[in-house]
């Protein structure tokens, strides 16, 4: 389903779908709920003022398309274009600046598309703007693009970048090298470790406390404790305490005594 829906995006930006494939493709969307598809969504309006009401009616009223003609609504208004939306709005959580970038990209997209050099703009604009999400706040890339235009801020907005985003920015410079030399690297998993915890994990299921997860265990002599968390956070964490003698398994008798102690939740 994914992937045909990221084929019909593709050939919806470059060329007009007729009005029922333009509607299966908004109900696929907002059937499947990805973020990265209904990011679209307004911009597919934009292009093929499909019939929003009868694709409403289709999915009976879904509040999801009501909090995307929402956001669609602020954009066109924002981007000064004249178009009639159905009054379907829905209060919405998600990010709109996150749209509006998306919105914007495909837009500048389809009214360059000769040039390679244009294109390779947009889409090295959309890369950065998901990596800086990754690392900085909504807030801070907001700072920084208008620390980019050279355009002012506010007092609290400079303190809070002075606190916070410059140290990010810094950090992020000093650990170029650092991380140009750790990112090729691979991690390695010590499968004996996670042996060591699902044999725990099921001593404690033996002793009735079903679907329980390790948390860390401790040896003191010949005695140990195994922490337990529950799956669901309804339910209390617990300890078992118990002598080595009771061990049966020799091949967890093996482990405890290479490891020790270890706590799984660092």
């Amino acid at each position: 389903m994914a992937q045909s829906i990221e084929q019909k995006l593709s050939e919806a930006g470059y060329k007009m779908l007729g009005e029922i494939e333009i509607e299966n493709l908004f109900l696929s969307i907002l059937k499947k709920k990805d973020n990265r598809f209904l990011k679209a969504i307004p911009y597919l309006i934009y292009l093929h003022n499909p019939n929003l009401d009868r694709i409403n009616a289709k999915i009976k009223n879904n509040k999801l398309l009501g909090e995307i003609i929402s956001i669609t609504r602020k954009i066109f208004e924002e981007e000064g274009i004249q178009r009639k939306l159905p009054l379907l709005d829905q209060k919405t959580k998600f990010d709109f600046e996150e749209f509006k970038q998306e919105f914007d990209l495909q837009k500048r997209s389809s009214e360059k598309p000769v040039l390679l050099v244009e294109k390779k703009k947009i889409y090295a604009e959309r890369n950065l703007q998901m990596w800086l999400s990754q690392l900085f706040t909504k807030k801070e890339k907001y700072i920084i693009q208008r620390i980019l235009d050279e355009k002012p801020i506010s007092k609290t907005n400079y303190e809070y970048y002075s606190r916070k985003t410059k140290k990010k920015l810094s950090a992020i410079i000093n650990l170029r090298d650092f991380a140009a030399s750790a990112l090729p690297l691979s991690p390695k998993i010590d499968q004996e470790l996670f042996e060591l915890k699902r044999l725990l994990e099921e001593w404690g299921e033996r002793e009735g406390h079903h679907d329980c997860l390790l948390s860390r265990f401790t040896t003191i002599g010949n005695v140990f404790s195994i922490s337990f968390k529950g799956k669901n956070e309804k339910q209390r964490p617990w300890t078992l305490l118990k002598n080595k003698s009771q061990i049966n398994n020799p091949r967890l008798k093996e482990l405890i005594e290479k490891y020790q102690e270890h706590d799984f939740e660092e």
